[in-house]
């Protein structure tokens, strides 16, 4: 878990400079391939594909990833990846319940005058708005490693928990629930400008034998009124 030592003014000032735009999150980046030596912090967290953008010397790298160990997740080649709906079973068990896929984070470079802003999100709707997303913001000096490098679950508590730094997303996640999820990471001037971003989305869907299921279920329903 990442922690900031920014005075809160700072950040505040952060904010204001760079609202988040009124618009849905679309994959965007400047290749979506081989991050080598990418490692997201972890052992055997896949950094092929990644969503990578360069903008001089800044590299900035959004990913999805199975949680633990598993088969890659599926992905079409461009900027969206497709993961199993559903609670991860490893132990132990968190607070809130995470789900079976991480997202992944990597800035390389950059300059002691830019702020960084993550975009996250809990709402499984197709195509709801980057307002409705949860924001970090990491100015560079909090950085505590270059490149920096994280894994995270949306079902972590402090995603869900407001403090300095954090504004977590409208509503609350369930891991169960299918649907699409999107991400960015965007980096910023001193001015608050964007002068570049990554960004991914996430199709949840239910695995084959929950689908099975809700098949046998829908079948029976329609024999009891076929009964009645």
């Amino acid at each position: 878990m990442m922690k900031f030592s920014l005075p809160l003014s700072a950040l505040v000032g952060l904010f204001v400079t760079s609202a988040a735009m009124a618009a849905p999150i679309t994959p965007s980046y400047t290749t979506f391939g081989l991050l080598a030596g990418a490692t997201f912090g972890g052992t055997g967290i896949p950094n092929n594909p990644v969503a990578i953008t360069t903008v001089g010397g800044l590299t900035l790298g959004l990913a999805a990833s199975q949680r633990f160990v598993g088969p890659n997740l599926g992905h079409d080649g461009a900027g969206t990846y497709s993961a199993p709906a559903g609670v991860s079973q490893a132990a132990p068990s968190p607070a809130d319940p995470y789900a079976m896929w991480n997202f992944n984070i990597y800035i390389g470079g950059g300059t002691t005058d830019m702020f960084f802003r993550l975009f996250y999100d809990f709402d499984p709707t197709f195509g709801n708005d980057e307002t409705t997303h949860g924001t970090i913001t990491f100015p560079f000096a909090s950085l505590p490693s270059n490149p920096y490098q994280q894994s995270w679950n949306l079902g972590m508590n402090f995603l869900a928990a407001a403090a300095a730094g954090i504004v977590p997303p409208v509503g609350a996640f369930d891991p169960n629930a299918a649907g699409e999820y999107t991400f960015a990471l965007a980096a910023y001037n001193v001015g608050g400008q964007e002068i570049g971003r990554s960004a991914i989305a996430v199709n949840a869907v239910p695995e084959p034998g929950t689908m099975a299921l809700a098949g046998l279920a829908l079948l029976g329903l329609a024999a009891a009124r076929r009964r009645t």
